[in-house]
């Protein structure tokens, strides 16, 4: 660790204990492996449902050419994934 955890062992026993358990080992290697797969896993499953079934639809009033921008080039499913995607990850981190 970057910080000697026995200076505030007597001040902040709490938070020393639990250091100690997560310093331990290989614990925040596997906790950031975890998340990761966490997060890749999520990429995956939201490019396969956000397809859209027809692209040539239109979608919220917008012109077609907007929509063939957005949804033939992926465009739009790529923020989708860049906004859904790590705020999960986030929130459970």
């Amino acid at each position: 660790p970057p910080v000697d955890m026995t200076l505030y062992k007597g001040s902040h026993p709490v938070s020393h204990k639990i250091m100690s358990v997560i310093n331990k080992g290989d614990n925040l290697d596997r906790y950031l492996m975890g998340r990761q797969f966490l997060v890749l896993a999520l990429v995956f499953l939201e490019n396969l449902a956000g397809h859209p079934s027809d692209s040539k639809r239109q979608i919220l009033g917008m012109p077609l050419w907007i929509n063939s921008a957005l949804l033939d080039t992926g465009l739009a499913l790529f923020f989708m994934t860049a906004m859904i995607g790590k705020i999960s990850a986030q929130v459970n981190a």
